[in-house]
């Protein structure tokens, strides 16, 4: 494991990490569970004896590592409501789909070093998973959810934070149980999510973001969130959010399964 550094960040891009640790790693999990020996086999050529779930939460930790300063913006991409990628300047700096390109040609390219194919690797489990949570495709005025401040069980959150983390951890679960509980294979549906190309992921997080926002209770500005909002958030999200972390699985394994 590569060494990493770990401080206080402060931008929006760095406020709150998607999915958060246990969700990167069920991610992770699920994917290279689907793995085919051959392509298990290439992963560790790369990886030695980590795992998927082992590496899968690098690329957030490295965003604090002042060699790593381009490595925040390849997480998210700011979408405002009603335009499509196509319709927003790219930076120059890259974005979370320009950033899984790249790091797709990279994987599986022998002429690199073996150490820029793990970071490309890193990057993939770590990348497909963000751009399955809807608010990495989020919107630029409330920095993806990061400025919508609320309470969650009395301590101070946002809304993006409680998407990555607070729902999750409503489980209690490790992310190998979490796995264990949201695992359910269906080889029609996979087939099918396995088939969609990355702009149709980017797409699906986008449309989905109303229903991010529009699960939340209605109350007037400045007013506190009414009582035990908590519970009746995660029952409204909480199925669609798992269903995000098994489909990001999926498609990670079929990425892999191509690229390596």
């Amino acid at each position: 494991m590569k060494n990493i550094i770990l401080i206080t960040l402060s931008l929006w891009s760095l406020g709150a990490w998607a999915w958060g640790n246990i969700g990167h790693r069920v991610v992770a999990q699920i994917a290279e569970s689907r793995l085919t020996p051959k392509t298990l086999a290439k992963v560790y050529q790369l990886t030695g004896k980590e795992t998927l779930a082992d590496i899968a939460n690098w690329p957030d930790w490295i965003k604090s590592d002042e060699n790593w300063p381009q490595a925040s913006i390849w997480h998210y991409v700011s979408i405002p409501d009603g335009q499509t990628y196509n319709d927003i300047p790219h930076s120059a700096k890259g974005d979370i789909i320009q950033a899984i390109e790249k790091f797709s040609k990279e994987v599986g390219d022998t002429t690199l070093s073996k150490e820029k194919r793990w970071e490309a690797l890193a990057f993939l489990v770590h990348l497909v998973g963000d751009i399955h949570q809807p608010l990495h495709a989020g919107k630029s005025d409330d920095q993806g959810g990061n400025l919508l401040k609320m309470t969650w069980f009395e301590h101070n959150s946002n809304l993006h934070e409680v998407w990555d983390e607070k729902v999750i951890e409503m489980e209690k679960l490790s992310y190998t149980d979490y796995v264990a509980f949201i695992d359910k294979k269906d080889r029609s549906r996979e087939t099918v999510w396995s088939q969609a190309p990355l702009m149709v992921w980017l797409e699906e997080s986008i449309a989905m973001r109303s229903f991010v926002y529009d699960s939340l209770p209605v109350v007037p500005v400045g007013d506190p969130m009414p009582k035990a909002w908590e519970y009746k958030y995660y029952y409204k999200v909480s199925k669609r959010l798992n269903e995000r972390l098994l489909m990001a699985g999926v498609r990670l394994a079929a990425l892999l399964e191509e690229k390596l």
